[in-house]
């Protein structure tokens, strides 16, 4: 009966095999998920924006033209220095709006006519009902992006490209906390011409607009992959056991067996604990490895935390790295960035990258003068620095020190106002917060 459950487990162990490479195939070349918005089947939710609530003298229209969705506009600069319209696209109704998140990319079937240039911006608004209402609908995060349409009309822009316009968050003064990209909750869609003002005829046809992406993420049938071989693991181990046991003579080879699960597992278990706690590009803590970190400083008022420092470390005008040299320079740039933080910082400092090219440093029991003086000395160093290709990079640093019942969150937007300061005054400085 065991044997016959063995040779029953292996069909089974290759049809798991066939089975998880089929899927992988599926969810690369298949598995497509798409949410379309056309002319045709959607015209009563397009409507026309213009700036005349602003003063302007803008006058637009959308109307059908064939299989599309026509914006007309004359933008007019005379009465408003900022003329703009745009085409508004409500593709749900607030608060309850599309969860755009897990796709990947928006492609648009567009018709172009301007003055001068090929231009447009692209806002997806989300409701977040932190700071959303639905008696203002400027409330609505405004996520935007702005691109050149080629000729044909077809363009496609991977989601992960918006970003959350400046602008937005400093009219409806949102806090940092709530200032970061969402696509989870989307009620509108708007097509506006560029913030460059050209004067004159602008026509943007719209035929159709998807959002694409897949079913489930690569990260989604890994998970669904790696649970079903586990529990077919778990099987296969439990009659394997049942076959040990039966067989006394081979005692000794299963405790052997186990010890080397048990070996393996803990290995795995060691190498996900460094995945989860640090960032996998530069070695730097991650912001849960800075929770564990805090975990050792951060006992309430204890001596233990007293002059507790933060410094916001960040390279200026990094975005020009990734357009000019490519997203693999860049993550040198910051390879060697995080190097060059780690050899100034004490053994005892903890070195957190924050996002992108921002870093945090958590200097225990260090006054502010002090911590001063290392965000000064960090700027120095990062402006000496052999960079890649020749290139040029300064930082700017934002320090802030932990007042007495100070929570960490305020002190890390202490540190983060400093940084903003420092890179508002005109970039490589230490501003102190």
């Amino acid at each position: 009966m065991p044997q016959r459950l063995v040779r029953l487990l292996r069909r089974i162990m290759v049809a798991l095999m066939l089975l998880s490479v089929v899927l992988l195939m599926w969810q690369h070349w298949g598995m497509t998920r798409v949410i379309r918005f056309d002319a045709e089947n959607d015209a009563g939710i397009f409507f026309p924006i213009d700036d005349r609530p602003l003063g302007g003298k803008t006058v637009s229209s959308v109307t059908r033209q064939g299989d599309a969705m026509l914006l007309s506009c004359a933008l007019d600069a005379q009465a408003y220095a900022w003329p703009f319209c745009e085409a508004s696209v409500r593709i749900a109704i607030a608060p309850d709006g599309i969860d755009l998140s897990g796709l990947d990319e928006m492609h648009l079937d567009l018709g172009l006519s301007s003055p001068k240039g090929r231009k447009i911006r692209i806002y997806l608004r989300n409701y977040e009902p932190e700071f959303s209402t639905l008696s203002e609908p400027l409330s609505l995060k405004v996520n935007e992006v702005e691109v050149d349409v080629p000729e044909n009309g077809q363009l496609t822009i991977p989601l992960r490209y918006f970003r959350v316009a400046s602008w937005w968050l400093v009219d409806q003064k949102i806090p940092f906390v709530h200032s970061d990209m969402k696509l989870n909750n989307v009620s509108h869609l708007e097509i506006i011409t560029p913030n460059a003002v050209v004067t004159g005829e602008y026509k943007i046809a719209i035929k159709a607009i998807e959002f694409r992406g897949k079913w489930l993420n690569l990260t989604q049938l890994l998970a669904g992959i790696v649970i079903v071989w586990l529990v077919f693991g778990m099987a296969w181990l439990f009659l394997e056991l049942v076959i040990y046991r039966q067989q006394i003579h081979a005692k000794r080879l299963q405790m052997t067996e186990l010890k080397n699960i048990n070996r393996a597992l803990a290995i795995q278990a060691e190498t996900l604990s460094y995945q989860v706690r640090f960032d996998s590009l530069t070695g730097a803590l991650n912001r849960e490895g800075l929770r564990d970190f805090l975990l050792q400083q951060w006992q309430g008022d204890s001596p233990n935390e007293a002059g507790m420092s933060l410094l916001f470390a960040d390279l200026d005008f990094f975005k020009r790295i990734n357009d000019d040299f490519g997203h693999a320079m860049g993550d040198a740039v910051l390879q060697q960035f995080t190097q060059v933080l780690r050899q100034e910082i004490r053994q005892s400092d903890a070195l957190v990258r924050w996002g992108g090219e921002e870093f945090l440093i958590v200097c225990p029991r260090t006054p502010l003068d002090a911590a001063a003086r290392l965000a000064d000395k960090l700027r120095q160093s990062i402006a000496q620095v052999a960079w890649p290709n020749g290139i040029q990079l300064t930082c700017s640093c934002g320090v802030a020190t932990r007042n007495e019942g100070e929570a960490f969150s305020a002190l890390i937007e202490r540190a983060d106002a400093a940084l903003y300061r420092a890179k508002a005054a005109g970039r490589n400085r230490v501003e102190v917060g």
